[in-house]
């Protein structure tokens, strides 16, 4: 349907209406794209052009109170009240206005109104974590800790990633670990692994340890390398039976535990199921130096799913000691350390073997079985060892001792499988 106007200076006025509606809208869309283009520089003086070019602009008022309240050079908290202020009159439903805000009238030492709004906050966004984290501390600073608990417990429940640096928080204003772990943390996995890992890392082991019996009373699955650094953290503080203890208990939880070893074998995954050689009372090794090459090996086995290989590239006549575990005997005991051991084509006057070591009072013990080159099937070594008196920590590794000959760089490789200790009351009997 065409419209036509019925007189020309109607035509005019309608020409004339367009041409300023258009003039009007270009207008806006230039101060809108300019103060756009100013936000983006993200610096004090982008958002002040900001606010000047879109007064009515909620977030133009917050990001330059932000700007002014967390500006380390030039802070100005007074002119960040003034802006944050204007933020929330502009949008009362801003929790992230408010909250900047409380935290605003809180360093000036107001208080009441700190806690006005992050009360207001809180109702605009019940299910921030942002929120009851910074008002919980606040409250901590006030010394109104229940009020503070509760709101900190809310922060991690909502957000766990926060339960290392919120127990560490609260800690400092509450030294009781088990009140705190009731009252400031919810019970879980996910919480309580973060802590433990945040108090080993500072060497706390008797907090770390009471937060470590709760998240083993949850009997949930974890992964082992999640848990070893408690372990090896009471092994560096010479807490053996602690450690000792802990280990049994992260095995316990474990996701995919191996086989069962040997009854009392002192060597956990003997036969190397597990995958897993990252210390703790399980084995330990370096998968690549320069000039050896330790893997799993699925594809040669005595038994099980696989064994473990070391390759030597013949390109030195090392000394070599990998492929070890931790292990805590008990002084006085008889023991019978045997493995499987494969070899191919490993050149050289001193092949593989396996070692004792331990520390004792009355002097270090070391102790090895017979050393296998060339090319051997699967055969089994074996060594009988009285563990000596104070002895109650050392490991088993598997030893290449340099070679006194020349031109003996190890070339080749060996294989070893289900590896044990175990405890004996008669005489061993001969290899």
């Amino acid at each position: 349907m065409k419209f036509t106007l019925p007189t020309p200076r109607a035509r005019l006025a309608l020409l004339l209406f367009s041409g300023a509606l258009a003039l009007l809208l270009s207008f806006f869309g230039l101060r809108n794209a300019l103060a756009a283009y100013y936000r983006g520089l993200d610096t004090r003086l982008g958002y002040e052009n900001a606010v000047r070019l879109e007064p009515a602009n909620s977030r133009n008022w917050y990001l330059l109170g932000r700007s002014y309240l967390y500006d380390f050079e030039q802070p100005d908290t007074p002119l960040a009240i003034q802006s944050l202020r204007s933020a929330v009159t502009l949008d009362r439903f801003s929790s992230e206005a408010l909250l900047d805000l409380a935290t605003a009238y809180d360093g000036e030492g107001d208080a009441v109104q700190a806690r006005e709004t992050f009360l207001a906050a809180q109702r605009v966004y019940p299910l921030s974590a942002d929120v009851c984290w910074s008002y919980g501390n606040f409250l901590l600073r006030q010394g109104r800790q229940n009020e503070a608990f509760r709101q900190i417990r809310r922060a991690v429940e909502l957000d766990p990633k926060r339960a290392a640096e919120a127990f560490s928080r609260v800690l400092r204003a509450q030294p009781d670990v088990n009140l705190l772990l009731d009252q400031t943390v919810p019970a879980s996995t996910a919480v309580y692994l973060p802590i433990v890992q945040s108090l080993t890392g500072v060497g706390d082991l008797d907090s770390a340890s009471l937060v470590w019996k709760r998240l083993i009373a949850l009997h949930q699955p974890v992964p082992i390398q999640n848990l070893v650094s408690f372990i090896n953290e009471n092994v560096r503080q010479q807490r053996i039976a602690d450690a000792i203890d802990a280990w049994t208990e992260a095995v316990s939880i474990m996701q995919n535990p191996p086989p069962p070893d040997p009854q009392g074998s002192l060597l956990w995954d003997g036969g190397f199921e597990s995958g897993y050689a990252g210390g703790g009372f399980a084995w330990r090794f370096i998968p690549m130096t320069s000039n050896v090459q330790i893997s799993f090996d699925r594809t040669e086995k005595h038994s099980g799913a696989q064994s473990v290989r070391i390759l030597f590239n013949g390109r030195e006549n090392l000394d070599f000691q990998d492929v070890c575990h931790n292990i805590a005997p008990q002084p006085g005991q008889r023991y019978l350390l045997a493995a499987w051991v494969k070899t191919q084509s490993l050149t050289s006057s001193e092949g593989l073997r396996l070692q004792i070591f331990v520390f004792s009072p009355g002097g270090n013990q070391t102790v090895s079985t017979e050393e296998v080159h060339g090319t051997q099937s699967w055969n089994q070594i074996q060594l009988s060892w009285t563990a000596p008196p104070g002895a109650e920590f050392g490991y088993v590794c598997a030893k290449r001792r340099m070679s006194d000959q020349p031109e003996n760089d190890i070339q080749g490789a060996a294989w070893i499988d289900d590896v044990s200790l175990v405890p004996v009351d008669e005489p061993s009997p001969n290899p």
